[in-house]
């Protein structure tokens, strides 16, 4: 939902990237400021020249931390308002450590200049973050001033308080309706989309108005607005219901804004069309090529999602058709670490666990466990559920950071309730290894083996994961530690070398399975053994015929099974290879919380996603 928010929701708003043409970078819009200095432009326009060269994979002439720095220089030395106010909008677009104390501080220097960006971001902050009154009604006063000086962004946010009544302000939303329809009035894409909400529901009964609505939304995503486009797509390639009006879907006709979107470089109608180049859908011919040079532009203009499918380019390479002797995209790490890095900037959760793995493994980066930590825990506070499984790891290790196993437990079990079979398998772990405690009525080791037969049998989990799982609880059975606190061991042979066996055909070369089914097997007759290997071989086939069958890729060395979780059961999170019919979904509106991202098959439908209007 856009309008509906809480203060510090609404906070993020102040982090919109500007859509306008120009010199912006990194959400930095000259076009915005009035009368910047010839110096702020000109590292703006150097960061955007260094995001150009990012984006096609190239070394820029000056970094974009160069530049950076170039503006810290004029904020800290030349008290320069939008370089004060630039700096505030990094440092809070960085996710660092105390980021938003340092944030404030720029923005108030700039607000206390006039700035009227950074008095609407520091008022939002302020407000939302403040359990006091006073504060709270501080921070609207500078919200209001920024809104009377004619900064669209904040006559949303004013107008997003009056339909909410927020802060002690009554809901009036005549007076919201009021400044949209100035903002609107500007040229501001998002308001006209906000326009959209306020008629389709969120103004209440009496201005329900499904004409209206629509007719606002056409126009957002005519002016090129994300949240619209996204709206506008999932309708007309679909054909749903806009409020009371049956959409009749028109793939042709979207494909015609898209196009027309793209032709005047609005990044989300490039990315929009790299990704109908790429799956070929929609009547868009397949063409690999065009893709390309559509996500770079849009990565260019800073589309996060274009960002991070160029990034896992960049970090495979790309090669559609070894016969014919041409590489599509070369393998560039550095390359594709700085294109993560960008999009990690947006606040993309996969972007910050794929730069926490380059810092991790030391790919074009000198290995460093600390910064790997920061970006997982980062990412998992995101709720990207691979980087909660990396944050339990590091923390339950000690690596990166101190050790704290309550604190790892704490994350495997998030990563456990997002899905992630290997959560599971670590909390089993740590239960076996008395790190954990379980329930009165219960054992570390009957926690371990409920633990692990919920990784057995979970339909996704990859066979690294699922391997680790039937050796561990095979291993329980061999003990026979599955008995009541106190009671001497009953050892189940015939169930440890089911499980032993299973292990041993994910990984017919690991010798750890071959020798635990081995020491199972010498505890059993010929005739168990050849009734127990029917057994396994009518669940491989009963599983195989319902789709969940694996292939013999988990691992093939030797030696005792970790006694720690690794963490290296889940892989690098990547977007999908050429044809993804969808990108990572960037924080790309400033209403909308940031989702994780994710990508799709290349045969499904472009999943565009539709704001939830009223909910």
């Amino acid at each position: 939902m856009i309008l509906k928010t809480t203060l510090l929701a609404a906070a993020a708003t102040v982090l919109s990237f500007a859509q306008a043409m120009g010199a912006s970078a990194l959400g930095l819009n000259t076009e915005e400021w009035k009368n910047p200095s010839p110096e702020m432009v000109a590292q703006v326009e150097a960061m955007e020249k260094a995001m150009a060269a990012m984006a096609k994979g190239e070394k820029p002439e000056v970094t974009l931390q160069q530049a950076i720095d170039k503006v810290r220089e004029l904020a800290d030395k030349g008290n320069d308002k939008d370089a004060l106010f630039a700096m505030g909008f990094l440092m809070q677009q960085s996710q660092q450590q105390n980021a938003l104390t340092e944030a404030m501080t720029f923005y108030k220097r700039a607000a206390d200049l006039g700035q009227l960006q950074a008095m609407n971001n520091y008022g939002f902050i302020l407000a939302g973050s403040s359990q006091e009154v006073e504060k709270t009604k501080e921070g609207l006063d500078f919200i209001r001033k920024a809104a009377d000086g004619g900064l669209n962004a904040a006559r949303r946010n004013m107008a997003a308080i009056y339909l909410n009544g927020i802060g002690g302000e009554k809901r009036n939303p005549d007076a919201a309706q009021k400044l949209l329809e100035q903002a609107a009035g500007e040229g501001d894409d998002q308001a006209q989309f906000e326009l959209a909400q306020f008629y389709l529901e969120l103004g209440g009964e009496d201005k329900v108005d499904d004409d209206k609505a629509w007719d606002w939304l056409n126009k957002a995503a005519d002016s090129g607005n994300a949240n619209a486009l996204a709206t506008l797509g999932s309708v007309l390639f679909d054909g749903k219901t806009f409020g009371a009006r049956k959409i009749e879907a028109d793939p042709a006709k979207a494909v015609e804004k898209f196009t027309k979107l793209a032709d005047q470089g609005v990044p989300a109608g490039l990315r929009t069309m790299g990704e109908l180049y790429s799956s070929g859908l929609a009547g868009v011919p397949k063409d690999f090529t065009k893709a390309l040079e559509y996500f770079t532009r849009a990565a260019q203009g800073n589309d996060a999602a274009a960002q991070v499918v160029l990034a896992g380019y960049y970090d495979k390479g790309v090669d559609l058709d070894p016969a014919d002797q041409k590489i599509d995209v070369a393998p560039n790490a550095a390359a594709a670490l700085e294109l993560y890095r960008l999009a990690a900037r947006n606040g993309v959760p996969l972007a910050l666990y794929n730069v926490g793995v380059f810092y991790e493994e030391g790919r074009a980066v000198d290995r460093d466990p600390q910064k790997a930590f920061a970006h997982f825990l980062q990412a998992a506070g995101g709720g990207f559920a691979p980087a909660m499984q990396k944050a339990g790891v590091y923390y339950l290790n000690g690596v990166g950071t101190l050790r704290d196993p309550i604190a790892a437990g704490g994350w495997f079990s998030r990563a456990s309730a997002a899905g992630l079979p290997e959560g599971l398998l670590s909390l089993g772990v740590m239960a076996e290894s008395g790190l954990i405690g379980v329930s009165p009525d219960s054992t570390p080791a009957k926690a371990a083996a409920e633990a692990y037969q919920q990784v057995v049998n979970a339909p996704q989990v990859a066979d690294s994961t699922r391997f680790e799982a039937l050796l561990r609880l095979g291993g329980i059975h061999f003990r026979g530690a599955l008995v009541a606190a106190g009671q001497p061991p009953a050892p189940d042979y015939e169930s440890a070398y089911k499980l032993f066996k299973q292990a041993a055909i994910l990984a017919p070369g690991n010798e750890l399975a071959a020798n635990t089914l081995k020491e199972a097997a010498a505890k059993l007759t010929p005739e168990q053994i050849v009734k127990l290997d029917a057994a396994v071989a009518a669940a491989a086939s009963a599983r195989a015929t319902a789709g969940g069958g694996a292939g013999p890729t988990a691992p093939t060395g030797t030696g005792e099974g970790p006694s720690a979780p690794t963490g290296s059961a889940v892989p690098r999170a990547e977007p999908a290879a050429p044809g993804a019919a969808e990108a990572a979904k960037a924080k790309e509106t400033p209403e909308a919380p940031a989702e994780s991202a994710t990508t799709t098959d290349g045969e499904k439908k472009p999943a565009f996603r539709l704001p939830l209007f009223g909910r």
